[in-house]
């Protein structure tokens, strides 16, 4: 029995861990998308369809409420600045500003 709590426990860790990964990489998928508009209209859409599913239908209102959560978090996501590695890289020495 105790083995199978310890098993159960590191499965949880796991899958936290797992998600943490997942919530940081969508987050930056999120802030780069390059039509953020068109992503955030997906979004509401695809939430939507997915709560009013067959699949969730016997999922509790707390999960649902979760999903709901975590979506909208995404909502919330600023688009981030262009990254330009050279001028990263090169700073003032970047040819590109002194043209």
């Amino acid at each position: 029995m105790d083995e199978d709590i310890e098993a159960l426990r590191r499965e949880i860790q796991h899958l936290i861990a797992m998600h943490t990964a997942s919530y940081v990489t969508l987050t930056s998928l999120v802030a780069t998308h390059p039509h953020p508009e068109h992503f955030q209209l997906h979004l509401i859409s695809a939430l939507e369809g997915v709560l009013g599913s067959e699949r969730l239908a016997k999922w509790t209102d707390e999960q649902k409420q979760i999903v709901r959560r975590v979506v909208e978090t995404f909502q919330n996501v600023k688009p981030a600045p262009p990254i330009d590695p050279l001028k990263s890289a090169l700073g003032d020495r970047d040819p590109r500003q002194h043209s």
